[in-house]
């Protein structure tokens, strides 16, 4: 096995309060295993060498600015610029996730079914806004709209850009919460040297915001939606105890009308998440479906992620941005258990636990295993992450004063 040996300086800087680390990462990898390959915000954390982290809020303006420094490249990581308008409007540009699905615990889960931490973020600009029923305090609806673009590469001469809006009507009183949201997003524009310049004028572009039809080609019995269109139905209910929460949450995948109107079934990601702020733990336990996206050719007949035309399908600089499990060349329908632990806050131990296993074929079962303790001004952790073979690695953080 081949080891690799990381020595990573992380500096934080967070309002007026400033704390700098720093971190040693001793790592022995002879192939990546799952949970090293993914989730991990589309690095290969063998190449990193150093890390800066800065946030900061500026009157109406807030400040995130993350990036990794390899041998030969500097990367930008979730780095953005936002500013609060009054009456519930925030501007947000840079390179960011997502501003819905709020409730997703992405340290532990699987991966949204959408827009996950598995890739690198998306540069965007967005608007979102938010608004309170005057005769009824408790119902609220969230909503946005952004604009993206994906990666020039060796298929895409010219890149891609993201359509993306949402809205949901929340109701939340004390004790619990309740959302039901639409998500839709959009490929579209771009070139590629096979299928050469995809339609991108504004007119194309008000096609793609109601998924209308482009032309009909040659063969189709029919024309379909301008570009690549994929979306969910959320779900989610969260109850508030005093230390305890309980959180239940659904994310019904769709990629056109038939699955817009559940013909798919109920493919998508069904969740529970429970937090014990007493035992210092968050629970969560995935199910992960996509078995019904062929069940009713032509009708029902899609292979999630992928694309005909856009062939890296829903992906930018090689990873999945959506959930790892669904593959975006491949059709590769799939039924997931996953298992997420961690601790929520503690001064003494902190631990990160991942299990996941296909269900439908016989499948070895993907883990990370990772604990921690603090003594003094340094925690020291050792992890590893295993399937066929394990990856195993130990950190030192030390708190500089």
């Amino acid at each position: 096995m081949k080891p690799f040996f990381l020595i990573t300086i992380l500096f934080s800087l967070v309002y007026t309060q400033q704390t700098k680390k720093l971190s040693i990462e001793i790592i022995n990898y002879e192939e990546r295993e799952w949970w090293s390959k993914y989730n991990n915000n589309g690095l290969d954390f063998r190449d990193i060498n150093s890390s800066f982290f800065y946030k900061n809020k500026i009157n109406n303006y807030n400040i995130n600015v993350v990036s990794h420094v390899s041998k030969d490249k500097i990367i930008l990581a979730e780095s953005f610029l936002s500013y609060d308008f009054p009456k519930n409007y925030k501007f947000k540009i840079g390179k960011y996730y997502r501003d819905f699905s709020s409730y997703l615990n992405d340290e532990i889960s699987s991966g949204s079914m959408l827009v996950s931490l598995n890739s690198s973020p998306l540069p965007k600009a967005g608007l979102l806004g938010s608004y309170k029923l005057k005769k009824n305090k408790t119902i609220q609806f969230n909503y946005g709209i952004a604009h993206a673009f994906l990666d020039k590469n060796d298929i895409y001469n010219k890149s891609p850009m993201v359509h993306e809006k949402f809205i949901y009507l929340i109701r939340k009183n004390k004790n619990s919460e309740f959302g039901f949201g639409l998500v839709h997003e959009a490929m579209w524009g771009g070139s590629t040297d096979e299928y050469g310049k995809f339609p991108n004028s504004f007119k194309d572009f008000l096609k793609v915001v109601i998924s209308a039809d482009g032309e009909k080609k040659e063969g189709q019995p029919h024309a379909n939606a301008l570009g690549n269109h994929l979306g969910i139905w959320d779900f989610y209910f969260i109850k508030n105890y005093e230390k305890r929460k309980l959180k239940l949450y659904y994310q019904h995948f769709f990629e056109d009308t038939s699955g817009l109107r559940f013909a798919n079934n109920l493919d998508g990601l069904w969740g529970v998440e429970y937090s014990n702020v007493s035992h210092n733990i968050n629970l969560l336990f995935e199910y992960l479906n996509t078995s019904n996206q062929d069940r009713d050719p032509p009708y029902v007949d899609d292979a999630y992620y992928t694309h005909s035309e856009y062939r890296l399908g829903w992906s930018y600089k090689g990873y999945v941005i959506g959930n790892p499990f669904i593959d975006n060349i491949n059709y590769n329908p799939s039924k997931i258990v996953h298992i997420g632990l961690n601790s929520i806050e503690s001064k003494r131990y902190k631990f990160k636990i991942l299990f996941s296993k296909r269900i439908d074929i016989n499948d070895s079962i993907k883990y990370s295993l990772n604990f921690g303790k603090r003594f003094n001004n340094k925690i020291i952790s050792l992890f590893i992450n295993g399937e066929k073979t394990n990856n195993a690695g130990l950190n030192i953080i030390y708190e500089l004063k």
